[in-house]
């Protein structure tokens, strides 16, 4: 059997392709490990009786955790230190396809994380995104973060995202 935290990965990563696949986007995990572990893609409805991919994405980090926080209104997760450097170098390289942290907050009961009948296909909680930005952190082992109650990864929102991609604008 995998690691825990190997299955904790590939939940996560289930997440994101069945909120792409929903918002009719690509979610393409990477088959190597340096530090962006999937890349969405915007597809263009038809051009030439023929879809395609328009050429705007958006790079994915996907962290799963079974220890969080939820206050009134923000997440908080102490991420790795290294972790949460790589993100920031990315968000300060403006040059950079733009990358978002997505974490799926699980149940610490692992039988509550995926439930499945013959009428539905229940994962507890959810993935929450946010952009790591600012300065780099000296610390050794981890970074808290906070990440707004509202960052919620759907359907709309993951549309939101790329259509800001798309337009060159923030995401934060």
């Amino acid at each position: 059997m995998i690691t825990d935290q190997h299955r904790e990965e590939q939940l996560s990563r289930a997440y994101v392709h069945a909120v792409a696949a929903h918002a009719g986007l690509i979610f393409e995990p990477s088959a190597t490990d340096y530090g962006v572990d999937g890349t969405i893609r915007m597809v263009l409805r038809v051009r030439n009786g023929r879809h395609l991919t328009c050429g705007h994405s958006l790079d994915v980090q996907l962290k799963a955790t079974t220890t969080w926080a939820l206050t009134d209104n923000e997440l908080i997760y102490d991420l790795e230190a290294k972790t949460y450097n790589d993100l920031v170098d990315r968000f300060n390289d403006i040059r950079a396809t733009p990358m978002i942290l997505v974490l799926l907050c699980l149940p610490s009961n692992e039988e509550e994380w995926l439930q499945i009948s013959a009428d539905e296909l229940i994962m507890r909680r959810c993935c929450y995104w946010c952009c790591v930005g600012g300065e780099r952190t000296e610390n050794a082992a981890t970074q808290r973060i906070r990440i707004p109650q509202a960052n919620i990864l759907d359907r709309s929102t993951i549309a939101l995202l790329l259509e800001k991609v798309k337009n060159g604008e923030p995401l934060a």
